[in-house]
């Protein structure tokens, strides 16, 4: 003690001598001692003194500041400088009742604080110096109150008075309540520190000033003390509050703050593990506030040890920027942050209010962000709000770094980590940027809590770039957490670019976060980015949903063109379950107004995997639901992917896909599928695609299918609804170029069905590729095929178009159905049902009109049985080389079956049925063809009912024929009149066989009014070439026409029964120029007409009418009457294979000749009519006489039909 009074008085002795030397300029800050100076403003008695080595605090000597002026519970005091010296110690003495010590600086100078500063008591310090105040390397504050350094000119005490430096006066009697504001009469003077202020044990740390400078510096709070930074810009006033006791300021509205710079510094509150107190507050208040760090433990935080206890929070307001900047690559911990280490408490909550955000990190846990270690508690929250930018960018890898909430549990043992922080963003544009796929904005749980949500609302833009991430997860598998929601709601575009992701993933027991964006403009996904929710690792819990509404969206893996090292990548938007995951996958819902996704256009993709929007299952729970509802152009092109998948080996199934849009179109290898794969034991989902106007698939597929061993078929059969299924409706759809509609199957599921609905047209049009529609399955598959079903006003296939219900296995083909007005097949189109060793689907079609142009309908087997053909329409043309037919063996092109094979290699054919008003074969084909024997009469038979004309022109066959030893088909014709037409010399005829190989020849059924140029065979003589061979085919090519039901070896020939109504006409020659019938009626009625007026004549026969309406009947003009007498009987069976005479019809009236003719009932005899008379009344009376008068020339009046004479 003694040493000490020593040393103080030689110090005291070489100032007074320094003082003698200089007068009264005062020492620079580098002196050995600077000086404190009172002043003289304070009363007499009542000012400060500084009494050297005075006292002791902590066993140590300090200088004590006596004196002042006691207001209650104030005290004040005056100087003119005040600084504190290195190794200085300089305590204010605190008498008893004092709660707060005012020191103001009245001089030029400001403060340098290079010793310690304190206050030898608990009260609290102000220490006010508008010139501004300096903390030097060494200096220490040892105040157990509340600090306040402030540059304000003076403080003021409510309407009491005001304590001023700037304007010097004894303070007021009245002074004796808290001060309450800081007054500035100018632009306050900056406040720096470089001090290592560590473990202060005040109350409340302030500092008030202009700028203010923390650099190489450490403020600390150990004992639940806060701190609070603030700077002013300009003249004006500044309040000064309490709660309980931490103390705030309150700045006006609209008052320009100071900058606050923080380098390679720490401003920390930290509770110690013996502590039992919550964490402190930081706060700081700024225009702009820069945060640089270079190590760890640097830049704005709090701490909470192994206490229970709250981490204290922190509020960071800057009116116009906040920069956080972090350049240590080997350093964790540093930024703005709070955390709560194993045995802590709940995690301090982050608060920033700024006009735009930087945040700049160069590894792992730097940036923005709250850490929650063990114990069950809750983690920080992290709050932003800037009113322009938040932008983060990241240089380097690691978990998490940029802003995040991480809760994880580091204790051996038992679980205890508490729910993640969330994080919440509002800002006028939000920018990340990263150089690995780690960084960004993440919230991160390990322990048994849900890891917290991430929302963001922007009233901008949202731009990821480089590998920027958003994301939440559950990563540890024991635990029951969840993964966080992740909610964008942004006004303006949100955009995805070179590999950015926003991921929710789940690996433990909970489910996978939601991923909800919102967004008035367009949201794009380029460039290898991602959208994801996934359930990862073990994980029993669901994935979550993935929800986007915005103006359009867009997909796109091509190359940024923009960026020449940008590489091209997958762009997905994927909700999935992994492999031993056993939740669920989420529900991927879009709600846009217009769609375009762009693959990568390659046929190996970079890194594997799907390219575009996929819901998949790895594990055995279910994939999720795809929902897509675009208000305008839906646009896929170049590989791109829709896909929800049951994937191999999984347990649980695919799900539907649902697209509802304006307009929808695939080109480019583009695909839409749902699928399940190789021994996966779930079910595939259905694709159900409406659109408001029309659906083009060019050279791209939609597709549902069902891989080897894949599939539970009790679950498929109690699936509401089926599995597999393609549901189409549209104004039109369009298949080009290798277009197709598939569903397939290989496994134990049966093929699902295709239907489409299209109110004006479906076009499958081929050109380099088929384009298709097709069911089919595969051989080993343990399922149906599907059913094709298609309902339009037009439907037309060209150049290799297709429609085929196939199978490949022993189960059945899946049948083809088509309702239209109109249908239309050109150049080498096809609608098939093929079968290859079971029975094939049936083909039925309810049309109005159908042209087949050199191509085909068919339903066909090889070893099998073939399905039915049923064509009911208005008129049928089959033309050009076209066909239809139904067949169980190969056929060549002219329609006859391949000779080649026998009857153990062919199949049973199906039944050709044609319903129509009118039929013509132009160069056509009607074909029924069958390889195998069969009990079955209803195999390889054609029916066909035609009450107008059918016409068989230009080498046209209808055929019912079998190979081996199987029968002929039959052949059934019923209606009005067939014709084949005349022909020129060097034209073919036109042919009806029913003929067989080995077995018996079919029979024939003819049943019409009229049969024009056709005569009958009746032996095989047509059939045989030069050296006596068979070649069905060469009757077909010669120049009659011709009819035969014959057996070439072996077998009984058939039967042509022929049921003819002849014309009187004798057709043996028939005009080339049909009469037109329209000159032959007259359509309306004079104008003087009346209804009741109109007059009836019938007549039954042929003969007796005028040539045309508009010529009289004519008393020469023959009737003849064609009715059949009721007791006169008939026979019109023909003996079986009886030659028919050469001339080509039958009498139309009475008898018609057979083998043996039955002598008829005698009876009266029956005058025909010779003549006719008109009576009185205009009656024509028929009589047996001919009637020679010669008729009067103006007799027929034809100005009214309803004349009665």
């Amino acid at each position: 003690m003694a040493l000490d009074v020593l040393k103080r008085y030689y110090t005291q002795l070489g100032l007074a001598l320094c003082l003698a030397i200089s007068g009264a300029n005062a020492f620079p800050i580098n002196q050995a001692h600077a000086q404190i100076t009172p002043d003289t403003t304070l009363l007499a008695g009542e000012r400060s003194e500084l009494d050297l080595g005075s006292g002791e605090v902590n066993g140590k000597v300090v200088d004590l500041i006596k004196g002042g002026a006691i207001r209650d519970i104030n005290l004040f005091h005056s100087f003119l400088e005040f600084n504190v010296s290195e190794g200085q110690r300089v305590y204010f003495a605190n008498p008893a009742g004092i709660e707060n010590i005012l020191s103001r600086v009245t001089g030029a100078n400001p403060s340098n604080i290079l010793g310690t500063l304190g206050v030898n008591g608990g009260a609290n310090l102000f220490l006010i110096n508008p010139n501004g105040i300096l903390f030097g390397k060494n200096a220490k504050l040892d105040v157990r109150g509340s600090f306040v350094g402030t540059t304000a000119d003076g403080i003021g005490f409510g309407n009491q008075g005001v304590f001023s430096a700037s304007n010097p006066e004894p303070p007021s009697p009245l002074l004796t309540v808290n001060p309450n504001v800081f007054f500035f009469n100018q632009i306050p003077g900056n406040i720096t520190s470089q001090a290592k202020l560590e473990k202060l044990a005040v109350d409340n740390l302030l500092l008030l000033g202009g700028d203010i400078e923390v650099k190489d510096s450490k403020i600390s709070t150990n004992t639940g003390g806060n701190i609070l930074l603030a700077g002013l810009g300009a003249p004006g006033q500044v309040a000064l509050t309490k709660d309980s006791n931490k103390l705030g300021l309150d700045f006006p509205d609209g008052a320009k703050k100071g900058n606050v710079i923080i380098k390679d510094s720490a401003i920390e509150t930290l509770v110690p593990e013996d502590g039992n107190i919550e964490g402190g507050e930081i706060r700081i208040i700024a225009d702009s506030i820069e945060v640089e760090t270079s190590n760890r433990d640097q830049g704005i935080f709090t701490k909470t040890e192994n206490n229970g206890h709250k981490s204290g929070d922190i509020i960071i307001t800057a009116d116009d920027s906040l920069s956080v900047r972090s350049t240590s690559r080997r350093s964790k911990d540093n930024g703005i942050f709070t955390m709560t280490n194993k045995e802590g408490g709940e995690g301090g909550k982050i608060t920033i209010d700024t006009g735009s955000l930087t945040v700049e990190t160069a590894r792992r846990e730097q940036g923005i962000f709250t850490t929650t270690k063990g114990n069950g508690q809750k983690g920080g929250d992290i709050i932003i709000t800037a009113d322009d930018s938040v932008s983060i960018i990241a240089s380097n890898s690691g978990n998490q770094h940029g802003i995040f909430t991480l809760t994880t549990d580091e204790n051996k043992g038992e679980l205890k980590g508490g729910p993640g922080g969330s994080i919440q963003i509002t800002a006028g544009s939000l920018v990340i940027e990263s150089r690995r796929q780690n960084p960004g904005i993440s919230a991160i749980t390990g322990g048994d809590g849900d890891s917290g949500s991430i929302t963001i609302d922007v009233n901008g833009d949202v731009l990821l770039k480089k590998q920027g991430t958003i994301k939440t997860e559950q990563r540890n598998p024991k635990t029951k957490g969840s993964a966080g929601n992740i909610s964008l709601k942004v006004n303006g575009n949100v955009t995805l670019a070179d590999n950015s992701r926003i991921k929710s993933q789940n690996k433990g027991k909970g489910t996978g976060g939601k991923v909800t964006i919102l967004a008035d403009g367009a949201v794009e996904i380029k460039y290898g980015s991602k959208i994801e929710s996934i359930a990862g690792g073990e994980a029993e819990g669901n994935s979550g949903s993935i929800e986007i509404e915005a103006d359009s969206l867009l997909l796109d893996a091509r190359k940024d063109p923009s960026n020449p090292e940008s590489e091209r990548g997958l762009v997905q938007i994927t909700a999935r379950t992994d492999s031993k995951a056993g939740g669920n996958g989420g529900e991927i819902k879009i709600d846009v107004g217009s769609l375009t996704m762009i693959g990568l256009g390659s046929d190996k993709n970079p890194r594997g995997g799907s390219d575009g929007i996929t819901a998949n299952t790895k594990g055995s729970g279910n994939a999720g639901t795809i929902d897509i509802r675009v208000d305008g152009d839906f646009i896929m092109t170049d590989r791109a992917q829709i896909e929800a998948i049951s994937q191999k080996g999984a347990t649980g199934n695919g799900n539907d896909i649902i697209i509802e849009a304006g307009s929808l179109s695939l080109s480019k290898r583009s695909i839409i599928t749902a699928d399940i794969r190789r021994n996966s034991k779930g079910n595939h989902g259905n694709i159900t695609i409406a659109a408001k106007d029309k659906i083009e698939i060019n050279n791209s597929d939609i597709e549902t299918s069902v891989g080897p061993n894949a599939g539970n078929p009790e679950s498929a059969q109690n699936t509401p609804g089926g599995v597999g299924k393609i549901t189409i409706q549209a104004r039109s759809l369009s298949l080009k170029d290798g277009g197709r509609l598939e569903t397939f199957t290989l496994g134990k599921l049966p093929g699902g069905n295709i239907t489409v609905n299209a109110t004006d047209f479906v076009e499958i049009s081929g050109v380099k590729n088929n384009s298709r529609i097709v069911t089919e399955t595969a051989e080993g598959a343990e399922g149906k095929g599907g059913r094709i079903d298609i309902t339009t006003k037009s439907l037309n296939l060209s150049d290799g178009g297709v429609l085929n219900a196939g199978s490949q296995s022993e189960f059945i083909g899946g049948d083809i159905n088509i309702d239209a007005d109109q249908v239309q097949l050109t150049d080498g189109a096809e609608i098939i049902a093929t079968s290859e060793k079971s029975r094939g689907g049936n083909i039925t079609l309810d049309l109005d009109t159908l042209t087949v142009n050199n191509s085909q309908i068919s339903a066909s087997t090889k070893t099998g049985r073939a399905g039915n053909v049923t064509v009911e329409t208005d008129k049928l043309t089959v033309e050009n080389g076209a066909r239809i037919a139904v067949s169980g063996v190969e056929l060549t092109e002219t329609g006859f079956p391949e000779r080649q094979q026998d009857d153990s290699e062919g199949g049973e054919a199906g039944k050709l049925t044609i319903d129509a008003d009118s039929l013509t074969l132009d160069n056509g084909q009607l074909v029924a063809a069958t390889g195998k024997k069969s009990a079955n009469e209803e195999a390889a038979t054609i029916d066909i009912n035609v009450p107008g004309v059918i016409i068989l022109n230009n080498n046209s066959l209808i055929l019912a024929s079998a190979i081996g030893k199987a029968n002929g088909g039959n052949i059934t014709i019923e209606g009005g009149v067939l014709l084949a037409l005349p022909l020129t010399n060097d034209e073919k005829g036109s042919d009806i066989f029913a003929n067989a190989q080995q077995g018996d020849g079919g029979k024939i059924n003819i049943t019409l009014q009229g049969l024009f140029n056709m005569k009958v065979l009746e032996d095989d003589r047509a059939f045989r070439d030069s050296s006596r061979t068979i070649i069905e085919s060469l009757a077909f090519e010669n120049n009659d026409s011709e009819i035969a039901a014959l057996s070439f070896s072996g077998g009984q020939s058939g039967t042509v029964t022929r049921d003819i109504t002849n014309s009187a006409q004798d057709p043996e020659n028939l005009p080339t120029s049909p009469v037109d019938p329209s000159a032959l009626i007259v359509a309306n009625c004079a104008k003087n007409g009346k209804a009741d007026e109109l007059g009836e004549f019938i007549i039954t026969g042929r003969g007796g009418l005028p040539p045309s309406p508009l010529d009289p009947i004519n008393s020469q003009s023959v009737w003849v009457d064609s009715r059949i007498l009721d007791t006169e009987e008939e026979n019109i069976e023909e003996a079986k294979s009886t030659p028919t005479p050469e001339v080509s019809y039958l009498p139309m009236r009475g008898k018609r000749p057979t083998a043996e003719t039955p002598t008829p009932v005698r009876r009266k005899k029956i005058v025909e009519a010779q003549g006719w008379t008109v009576g009185e009344d205009g009656t024509i009376i028929l009589t047996a006489e001919p009637n020679n008068a010669t008729a009067k020339s103006n007799w027929y009046i034809p100005r009214s039909c309803g004349s009665k004479g």
